[in-house]
């Protein structure tokens, strides 16, 4: 694309980052996922009560939540490859997106950098629940 401007070979930059760094949401799932099933499978083996039980059903609730924002955060790093290829066309994305009713009419028009940002957003908010489930087994397991 040599007739590219810079300010579209940057957005085309600034969302192949994003989806590449995006991509190590797949990571935190994996953990999440391993640490989910084996809550609950030892729960299940074990016949937890009180805190345990408590502890692995938190778990278990955490870990529905991570996975749906697993399922976006993905669904967002490829969304992103496909700016990257074609950054200077956010309003043909916006309108396919509306069409699909994947966007409300609030979100669209937005520069590339806050698209970006959002999707930072769920990533961190993925971590952050990935965080609080071994926090929920540490200290379930310190209470057993």
């Amino acid at each position: 694309m040599a007739s590219e401007t810079p300010k579209a070979a940057d957005d085309a930059w600034s969302a192949a980052i994003a989806a590449a760094i995006l991509r190590r949401g797949s990571l935190l799932h994996t953990a999440s996922l391993v640490l989910t099933l084996v809550a609950l499978i030892g729960g299940a083996a074990t016949r937890p009560g009180g805190a345990l039980l408590v502890a692995v059903a938190l778990i278990g609730v955490l870990g529905v939540i991570e996975f749906w924002l697993a399922a976006r955060v993905a669904l967002d790093a490829e969304l992103f490859d496909i700016l990257a290829a074609r950054p200077s066309d956010l309003a043909g994305f916006d309108r396919a997106m509306q069409g699909l009713g994947l966007m409300p009419p609030g979100k669209a028009n937005r520069p590339l950098a806050d698209r970006i940002q959002g999707a930072f957003r769920l990533l961190k908010l993925q971590a952050l629940t990935l965080g609080v489930q071994v926090t929920v087994l540490v200290i379930g397991g310190l209470r057993a």
